[in-house]
This record gives structure tokens, C-alpha cells and sequence, in this order.
């Protein structure tokens, strides 16, 4: 399973979108809900009290489980980028 940032970086393969948002309610925090592109259905959103981090490793994990190579973390506002992810 690869963390990808650019959709097209899956080649045609499923992925998960991870896609990364500023909360309405707190603007100093970002939110993240996730869902299959393929068939629309979403799977998982921020809880209160999880961090971004936390989500992701959920998302990531939701991946491994279910045989999806890739994640895309779709994050047009930088707001969890690449150097402050979990690996």
C-alpha cells in the first residue's frame, strides 16, 4: 500500500481518498473524512478528540485490510502535508 498525493498517481488502481479540510467550527484545526472514489461511498470522517494523524492511520489502515494499494491524501490547502504524516 503507497501514500499518493496526486490522483493520478493510482493509474486506474482503487484508492481511498483522504481528503483533508479546515474545521468550520475551529479554524485552527484541519479534519479529514474518507471515502471510495469508485462508488462514492464514504467511509469514515473526523471524530471529535481523534487527531489528523489518528484519522489517517485509520484510513491507511482501512487500505491494508481491504487490499487497496494506494491512499490519496487529497490536501489542496497543505494542511497536513507529506513531512508531518505518520509512516
Amino acid at each position: 500500500m503507497a501514500i499518493i498525493d496526486d490522483e493520478g498517481e493510482a493509474a486506474g488502481a482503487r484508492y481511498i481518498e483522504f481528503k483533508v479540510h479546515q474545521s468550520p467550527a475551529d479554524p485552527d484545526r484541519a479534519l479529514a473524512s474518507w471515502r471510495f472514489p469508485d462508488s462514492g461511498m464514504a467511509i469514515e470522517q473526523s471524530k471529535p478528540g481523534n487527531s489528523l494523524e489518528m484519522e489517517f492511520r485509520l484510513a491507511v489502515d482501512c487500505a491494508d485490510q481491504n487490499g487497496i494499494p494506494f491512499v490519496w491524501v487529497n490536501d489542496p490547502d497543505q494542511l497536513f502535508p507529506p513531512w508531518v504524516r505518520p509512516r
